[in-house]
């Protein structure tokens, strides 16, 4: 995963430097994962969507490991549900573009019965039920390579004895007996089932799977559950959502920390990220009183009220600082934590640096009346003594494994105060620390940072030194890891011209060759553009006449009647074993 993220970068940094006709700067904060895609290619192929089944597709194909089998998210453990999910996507995708995804679908249902236990399992129950759902779907699909010798006998098997196993289990909560239902066409169980939240949408789902119309109203908040619940009903109010949800192509989650992009929204010309990162606020809640006083920032920022801690004997000083200036954005009297802090100073010093460094920050934007001249002199003096003093094992100077935030509030300090030679100082080490790309790691020589560098750029913004170099490499490296330039292809007659992408064509619903840099699309279904043509950033689907789909073979209800026809060949299967066991004995 590792050498995926620095391609991704190393091309989003390459493209950075390059003008793009057309192009459009937007946030790049997602990343695309299996469930999410793979669900939401199977809710649009019912609701028609095909250029957006195809977009999903061709990501799902780029998230699949060497062996054509499938991870939550690319570089993770290859399992058998995930690759199920997948198979399921992409027979939607074979029967829009032939000969695109039919050898995956091959090799990937190869891997599953490879992977598959002696006892007929795989993973765990979901895994199983899963498996045997996408193996029967695909052995009956026409999609199955019938060159290869024994192969179609090899995937029965493997359904008789997955469908054994699942029928002696257990299931241990309520999705694995959705998804257990499913596999055994158990319909009349699921219909029994009583659920609520998101189980709703894996029923519905389930259902409609095996032919019933299914109606909801309810609200669902992850991608699979809308996409589950657009699948069941094609209500035009999932689909919306589900669209929405989409990134470039692919549907996942959120590749960096909410409270990360929250950050970084408040430096300016960043403010767009906050829209992305305030739903999930709801999902981060406090514990303790710590990180209550942590989060309270970030769910102000997000129109959130937060909730402050009372006791404050149990806070550090600068926690006690940030209750005050939250209740004064607030509009809540905040004298409580100001005499708090006023009585456990102790001459004019909180604790340490950094402590009173916010504490003095603090109090002086609320206007509070205090003789600050100890306390500065107090800052001036570490800040000396850190730059002074080495360290006895390392021999490097102390301030070299002092946090970097430290310094950025230092500066903001400072500046306040006018306090020219410290500021200098302070600056001195912030420019030291920034890496050549811009970005600041979180001590002297570890690895850059997202919460270091906009830690560092608020507090040039609060001090007012953003017409710095220091501030505006540091901005260009946000924007480098953050945004992306993505280009629209161009059109002149019949050719469509994109430099640095591949063009997947569809004609009469064949998938009929690619293309890089250019395409002649005259009499196509439409194209899929890939970009770049390596490590991919954006995945977008064009019709021209419009894409069409193949009709499965065989419908959902004839699926349903091999799912119990299946089921009754292996329970008079186990009935007759039992028998004859018995007549054995005797």
């Amino acid at each position: 995963m590792r050498k995926v993220l620095a391609a991704v970068f190393f091309v989003m940094i390459i493209l950075s430097s390059v003008p793009l006709a057309n192009a459009k700067i937007e946030p790049y904060v997602y990343k695309p994962t299996v469930p999410d895609t793979a669900f939401s290619v199977l809710a649009l192929y019912e609701t028609g969507d095909y250029a957006k089944v195809l977009e999903g597709c061709e990501w799902l194909m780029m998230l699949r490991t060497p062996f054509d089998s499938w991870g939550f998210a690319y570089g993770e453990d290859h399992e058998a549900k995930y690759t199920a999910m997948a198979i399921l996507a992409l027979i939607r995708g074979e029967r829009i573009a032939s000969g695109r995804y039919n050898t995956t679908i091959n090799s990937a249902a190869y891997w599953l019965i490879y992977k598959q236990n002696p006892d007929g399992s795989w993973q765990d129950y979901t895994d199983t039920a899963l498996a045997l759902i996408a193996l029967r779907e695909f052995l009956n699909s026409g999609y199955l390579n019938e060159k290869l010798p024994g192969f179609r006998k090899q995937v029965q098997e493997a359904i008789d004895r997955a469908q054994g196993w699942l029928m002696a289990a257990q299931p241990k909560n309520d999705v694995e007996r959705v998804f257990g239902y499913m596999a055994l066409g158990k319909k009349e169980d699921l219909k029994k089932m009583e659920v609520d939240g998101e189980l709703a949408a894996y029923r519905a789902f389930a259902l409609a799977y095996m032919g019933e119309r299914i109606e909801l109203t309810e609200d669902f908040q992850s991608t699979v559950a809308i996409a589950m619940a657009l699948y069941a009903t094609g209500s035009e109010k999932y689909r919306e959502e589900l669209l929405k949800k989409e990134h470039f192509g692919f549907w996942g989650v959120l590749h960096y920390r909410v409270l990360d992009l929250l950050s970084a929204s408040k430096i300016s010309g960043f403010e767009d990220l906050k829209p992305i990162a305030c739903p999930y606020i709801d999902k981060i809640t406090p514990n303790d009183d710590w990180e209550k006083v942590i989060l309270a920032d970030y769910y102000i920022a997000c129109g959130k009220k937060p909730e402050l801690p009372t006791n404050y004997s149990a806070l550090l000083p600068w926690q006690i600082a940030e209750v005050a200036r939250v209740k004064a954005l607030l509009s809540e009297d905040y004298e409580d934590a100001v005499s708090y802090l006023l009585k456990i100073s102790k001459d004019g010093i909180w604790k340490d640096f950094y402590n009173t460094e916010y504490v003095v920050w603090v109090l002086k934007n609320l206007g509070v009346n205090y003789d600050y001249a100890r306390s500065l002199e107090y800052l001036q003096e570490n800040l000396t003594w850190m730059l002074e003093t080495k360290d006895s094992k390392t021999g490097n100077p102390i301030y070299y494994n002092t946090p970097t935030y430290y310094f950025a509030y230092a500066a903001i300090v400072f500046k306040e105060f006018g306090l020219e030679r410290p500021l200098n100082e302070s600056l001195s080490i912030l420019a030291e620390r920034q890496y050549p790309n811009g970005g600041w790691p979180y001590t002297q020589g570890s690895v850059v940072g997202l919460t270091s560098t906009t830690r560092v750029l608020w507090a040039l913004q609060e001090a007012g030194l953003t017409d710095t170099p220091m501030y505006e490499k540091g901005v260009q490296f946000l924007r480098t890891i953050l945004y992306v330039d993505i280009p629209e292809p161009e059109e002149s007659g019949n050719a469509v011209k994109l430099a640095n992408a591949t063009f997947l064509l569809v004609r009469n619903g064949l998938y009929i060759g690619n293309s890089t840099n250019s395409a002649d699309v005259s009499s196509l279904d439409g194209y899929v553009v890939i970009y770049p043509s390596q490590s991919p950033l954006m995945i977008n689907a064009y019709e021209v006449n419009g894409f069409i789909a193949s009709e499965p073979a065989p419908s959902k209800r004839m699926a349903y009647i091999y799912i119990i026809a299946g089921a009754v060949l292996i329970t008079l299967a186990v009935v007759v074993s039992r028998s004859w066991k018995k007549r054995n004995k005797r």
